[in-house]
């Protein structure tokens, strides 16, 4: 028994110690999903719920890189009388700073483009806007191209209605983020 024990921690030492100094890749291509909570301020209202989205980008170098994100959420109404759902499409320099092989920090401010959809028992309501987003998270390398985050990103947007009488409104939309993606 005491060979067996013996035997697996030399297994586990010499796969910890490979894993140890295998260099990560941080440039190029990288594509990933992304699970997340978000709270929609307009106001004094508040309404949370959950996003989903998908984003990728360019890495040119380990600290400069361009970024997208596309996300939806669901039903962000807390009430049976309408239903508010709400999504976004960003583009974003983003600057890096490495802290070790595993784990870095990353920052974003760039455009996004918002859609909310208000759908009630009295009226459709369509809204649109253009706004800006500003990002930061923390990620870790797993391996050599699969990656994790995790990830804050704020956006304040004006929306307006083509419908005539729909009053137009600012809206503050506030993301946690956890994500996984793969490094071409």
């Amino acid at each position: 028994m005491n060979k067996l024990s013996i035997l697996a921690l030399g297994i586990a030492a010499i796969t910890s110690s490979a894993n140890a100094f295998a260099t990560t890749d941080r440039t190029g291509f990288y594509v990933g999903g992304e699970i997340g909570a978000i709270e929609a301020k307009e106001g004094g209202e508040s309404e949370s719920g959950q996003s989903f989205g998908a984003y990728g980008g360019y890495n040119f170098n380990d600290w400069f890189g361009l970024e997208a994100t596309l996300y939806g959420t669901n039903d962000l109404a807390d009430n049976d009388f309408a239903s508010v759902n709400a999504a976004a499409f960003s583009v974003a320099p983003k600057f890096t700073v490495v802290l070790n092989d595993t784990f870095s920090l990353y920052g974003k401010v760039g455009v996004s483009s918002v859609a909310v959809v208000i759908d009630s028992a009295f009226r459709d309501v369509d809204y649109s806007g253009y706004g800006v987003t500003v990002g930061a998270g923390v990620n870790a390398a797993l391996t050599e191209s699969l990656n994790l985050r995790l990830g804050y990103d704020y956006t304040n947007v004006d929306l307006d209605s083509d419908d005539f009488g729909a009053a137009d409104f600012d809206v503050d939309l506030s993301r946690f983020t956890l994500g996984m993606h793969y490094q071409f």
